[in-house]
């Protein structure tokens, strides 16, 4: 059974004469009445009762009719979601992300892709760092959203979209209020909410070198696994935190936020993915995370 043959009789079917069906089809009659007669003897049943008269349905090519209808409905969808997926019109991207990204222009680059292309199953997926890296190796997700530091990534393909420095971020009345910027080396003995070593192991390991090389061994009273846990237990007076500075954005209430100074590393995103990894709706997105990156400008405190 093939394509072509549904068409022709479907045609036939909804006409009900082969002159007009055969016109509809930019075809000849003749061909036509013999591609029906074909048909029948390769499906071993009538669908046709005709005379030189007219043409009716029998019983059996009723009910094959809707089933036809049905079949050339599912490949014309087919046609056209293949089309879609090769114009990155439609089709499916899986993304891993990190929280922190959604404070920078990540969340610009999303929105414009999706305006750009409604059609496309956009799939996101917040993770950590090294769980995204897994998840891109194996195929799991398309893309990630990553926090790259000291991480081997020789393997893959990396877009870096963003890069800014950390701030330190104090509760209402804390004494540094009346300064400008804070150094790192001022940090010693403050109550530290800090993020939990699992999520960051070489990024907690280089801040602990930081502590180090300023003379102290930090004081962390409590870990958060997102900065919005740091934002929130820093307003609670637990401590003060680290965070990135593009979470001044954030109208937090109890809390302010202060420049920081001092060697310390930049926290920088990347897009990361397969190397030779390409389809249309992949490629879209890296068009535009590149466009962003090239206009990608620091928030300054």
């Amino acid at each position: 059974m093939e394509t072509r043959q549904l068409k022709y009789f479907v045609a036939v079917a909804e006409e009900l004469h082969f002159g007009r069906a055969a016109k509809r089809l930019y075809i000849s009659q003749p061909p036509l009445s013999q591609q029906i007669m074909k048909f029948e003897d390769e499906l071993g049943v009538k669908l046709f009762k005709r005379n030189k008269r007219s043409v009716e349905l029998t019983a059996a090519g009723k009910s094959f009719l809707e089933d036809a209808r049905t079949v050339l409905r599912s490949i014309e969808r087919a046609q056209d979601n293949l089309e879609a997926f090769i114009t990155g019109e439609g089709g499916r991207l899986s993304l891993g992300y990190i929280g922190p990204s959604l404070e920078t222009t990540f969340a610009d680059i999303v929105r414009e892709y999706k305006t750009a292309y409604p059609g496309v199953q956009f799939v996101l997926n917040e993770m950590f760092t090294n769980d995204q890296l897994k998840a891109v190796r194996t195929g799991t997700i398309d893309a990630g959203i990553v926090r790259l530091f000291q991480h081997d990534v020789s393997d893959l393909e990396s877009i870096m979209f963003h890069k800014e420095s950390y701030a330190l971020v104090l509760p209402t009345g804390h004494k540094f209020s009346e300064q400008k910027s804070v150094d790192v080396s001022e940090l010693s003995g403050e109550p530290l909410i800090f993020f939990p070593r699992e999520s960051q192991p070489l990024l907690y390991d280089e801040w602990m070198r930081v502590f180090n090389d300023c003379g102290f061994i930090p004081n962390i009273v409590q870990e958060a696994g997102t900065k919005a846990a740091a934002l929130a237990l820093a307003a609670a007076q637990i401590g003060i935190s680290i965070v990135p500075e593009s979470l001044a954005r954030r109208n937090q209430q109890g809390v302010f936020f202060k420049k920081m100074t001092g060697d310390y590393p930049t926290l920088e995103l990347h897009v990361i993915y397969r190397k030779g990894e390409s389809f249309a709706a992949l490629d879209n997105f890296l068009k535009i995370v590149e466009k962003w990156a090239d206009k990608e400008k620091t928030i300054i405190i």
